[in-house]
């Protein structure tokens, strides 16, 4: 059996440990980076960076001679929930930082230095349909990343578009509809390594992404949407 190997970018997070947590060890090997320190990862499967993208190279020399190679990008940054919380303009550029120049510099890095890589999986929201009023910053960092990828047009890509997800990040925002723990959302990135182009973990959330494209920005900031 081919054993297929799995690098994780922003491998501290919370959904990222869950994803970690449920994957067969026998099928795969993963591969954890994060600027944070991993007391549960092997030292050969761990690597620590002070920066993402400053720290690239070491990153490639770590992943360089990892075969059937799928690299998932769990970086995340929410610091917005308008009308309670305005993000500062630190927390503005932080949040395009993380979310739209790590993975896409990354990627545009990868694609010119790695020949191992199989596909590339990012884990994108709802937000990223149409940035609207309640998370403007945060929707239009993940929209960017979308259509930064598709431009750069890597062989392989995944994108999932989950609602929210229960984590500290999120602690804070009201429960939409099809809400998940980090549980439930890394079963599914797992069962979906395979899949391509853009997904959704239920269906009614897809349903949904066509009504937001189609609601126009005025009503959904009166809405406080």
């Amino acid at each position: 059996m081919k054993v297929e190997n799995i690098a994780i970018i922003g491998g501290s997070s919370e959904l990222a440990k869950s994803f970690i947590n449920l994957v067969d060890t026998k099928k795969f090997n993963v591969f954890s980076i994060s600027r944070t320190v991993n007391s549960e990862m092997k030292q050969n499967s761990y690597l620590k960076v002070d920066d993402y993208i400053l720290d690239s190279e070491k990153i490639i020399n770590f992943l360089d001679n990892k075969k059937n190679l799928k690299i998932i990008f769990f970086n995340g940054f929410l610091a917005e929930n308008r009308a309670t919380q305005i993000p500062t303009s630190e927390e503005v550029s932080k949040t395009d930082f993380i979310n739209f120049q790590v993975p896409y510099v990354l990627t545009r890095t990868f694609e010119n230095n790695l020949k191992n890589v199989d596909k590339y999986i990012y884990i994108s929201s709802m937000a990223a349909v149409k940035p609207r009023y309640k998370n403007y910053i945060y929707g239009l960092s993940k929209m960017k990343l979308e259509t930064s990828i598709k431009f750069l047009n890597p062989k392989k890509y995944l994108f999932i578009r989950f609602g929210k997800i229960i984590t500290n990040m999120s602690k804070d925002h009201k429960d939409p509809p099809f809400v998940m723990t980090p549980e439930s959302a890394g079963n599914f990135i797992l069962k979906n390594l395979d899949s391509n182009g853009i997904i959704y973990p239920k269906f009614q959330l897809k349903i949904i992404s066509y009504i937001l494209k189609m609601t126009p920005f005025k009503l959904m900031k009166n809405l406080k949407y």
